[in-house]
């Protein structure tokens, strides 16, 4: 495993890029808990990758990491789960969506997730997150991009921007 951070300016509290390389699930933990350090001042991730790539097996890990008690189920075919979770005596809810069925950006205003993605207490965990990326954007809301890309059968690299 190799984390690479990109600072900005020599600035050590701004981390702009980061990039791991991961070739098993143990190597798994430097990204998850980068990700769950995040949690909750960040509150959206897009897990972007080809299918097959870890995006669901990257969620679960982090669920388990957030000691959410239920075992999660990928929501391919009813898209949305949500599960509740403490961090520091505080309730929250990991919300994970996968998108790979939307099919235009449209359908996915039909989730309702305006009230939602306002709610401070929602973290969303959202495969497939290039299909609302654009949307995001437009309404000036902050994310975090998790994009996996297959370099063989077991090796990975994760970007985080």
């Amino acid at each position: 495993m190799h984390a690479n951070p990109l600072l900005l300016g020599g600035d050590f509290f701004k981390i702009i890029n980061m990039k791991f390389e991961i070739e098993n699930l143990k190597e798994s933990k430097a990204l998850i808990d980068f990700i769950f350090k995040k949690i909750p001042k960040e509150r959206i991730f897009l897990f972007i990758g080809d299918l097959g790539s870890g995006k669901t097996t990257y969620i679960k890990l982090l669920a388990k990491r957030l000691k959410i008690k239920e075992v999660l189920q990928s929501p391919t075919f009813i898209l949305w789960q949500k599960y509740e979770f403490f961090l520091k005596g505080k309730k929250y809810y990991l919300n994970h969506l996968d998108l790979y069925r939307i099919k235009k950006a449209k359908e996915i205003l039909k989730l309702d997730l305006k009230k939602e993605i306002k709610d401070k207490k929602n973290i969303f965990l959202i495969e497939w997150g290039e299909k609302i990326e654009n949307y995001l954007k437009r309404k000036k809301i902050n994310f975090v991009k998790v994009m996996i890309k297959i370099i063989s059968f077991k090796k990975r690299i994760v970007e985080i921007k």
